[in-house]
Parts: structure tokens; sequence; C-alpha cells
């Protein structure tokens, strides 16, 4: 199989995120949480997505100095690279 199509081009929720959101939506539909709790829930559940999101940020800027400083050996910036092209999805 070619390697191009085994890779889907879209961000497919885990089934972990899926399982969280419909939670989500049965405690709000059934009402046995306040809408303040549910928000508090919602909240935590950003929270963590901007934690993961903040450090994949600071993880390319780490690589991407590697690659750009000349100092760095061929053994490190080929490494930089790979785990760049991991972070990117690229692999």
């Amino acid at each position: 199989m070619n390697d191009f199509m085994s890779k889907p081009r879209f961000q497919i929720p885990s089934l972990r995120e899926l399982k969280q959101a419909r939670l989500l939506k049965l405690l709000n539909d059934n009402q046995q949480f306040t809408p303040e709790t549910v928000a508090l829930i919602h909240a935590e559940h950003r929270r963590r997505v901007l934690k993961k999101k903040q450090h994949r940020a600071e993880a390319y800027v780490f690589y991407r100095n590697i690659l750009r400083d000349p100092n760095a050996t061929v053994q490190e910036q080929l490494t930089a690279r790979e785990r760049l092209d991991k972070l990117l999805g690229l692999d």
C-alpha cells in the first residue's frame, strides 16, 4: 500500500475526545449537573488542549533553533529534523 494513502490528511478525534464530548453532551442534556459544573468541565478540557498546543509550539521552536545553529553537529541536525517531521506529522 502506498505510504501517502496510509495516513489521513486531517485530524481524527481520538476515542477519548469523542467519549468526553459525548459525556459532556449527555450531562448537559440530562441536566444532572448544574451549568456551572459543565462549564468547569469545558474549561478544564480547554486548558489541557491549550497546554498541549503550547508544548508543541515550544518543541517546534527548540528543534528549529537546532537546525539554524551553525555550531550544531550533523547528528544533532538530523535528529532535530526527524523530530520536527514527527511533530508536524510528516514522518
